[in-house]
C-alpha cells in the first residue's frame, strides 16, 4: 500500500481510537464526532487509493456516491444507514447550539457500532499491498 494511502488509513484509525477513548471517558459528543471523522477519512482514503483524487466534501453520503461512481460497488443498505447515522454527528457534536439534548451513552454506542460496521465492510476497497 502506498504511503499516501497508509496515511489516510492511519488518520482514520487514529480517529477511531479517539472515539473509543472518548466514550470510555464519557465524552460522548467527542466520541460521536471522532466516529464521523474516522468514517470520513476511511472513505476518502478509499477514493484516493482508487482514483488518485481527493474529494472536498465532508458528506459521508456524497463520499459513498463517489465510491459507487468509480465502480467500486454498492454498499449494503445497513452500511448506508450507518453512514447516515454517523453523518449527523459532523455538525451536532461540534456546536453547542445545534441540538437540544446532550449526547448519551446509547447514542455513542450506536455510532461506534456503525463505525465498526463501516470499517469492516469498506476496508475491502483498500489495496492490499
Amino acid at each position: 500500500m502506498k504511503k499516501m494511502i497508509k496515511d489516510w488509513l492511519k488518520k482514520a484509525t487514529n480517529f477511531k481510537a479517539n472515539a473509543i477513548l472518548a466514550k470510555e471517558n464519557k465524552l460522548y459528543d467527542i466520541a460521536c464526532f471522532s466516529a464521523q471523522q474516522a468514517a470520513e477519512l476511511l472513505l476518502k482514503g478509499i477514493i484516493v487509493a482508487n482514483s488518485g483524487s481527493r474529494p472536498f466534501t465532508h458528506s459521508l453520503i456524497e463520499l459513498y456516491e463517489i465510491i459507487e461512481a468509480i465502480d467500486l460497488g454498492k454498499f449494503p443498505k445497513e452500511i448506508v444507514n450507518c453512514l447516515r447515522t454517523l453523518a449527523n454527528h459532523y455538525l451536532q457534536a461540534r456546536y453547542p447550539d445545534s441540538r437540544f439534548t446532550d449526547y448519551t451513552l446509547e447514542e455513542t454506542e450506536k455510532a461506534l457500532n456503525c463505525l465498526e460496521e463501516v470499517f469492516e465492510f469498506a476496508s475491502k476497497f483498500l489495496p492490499e499491498d
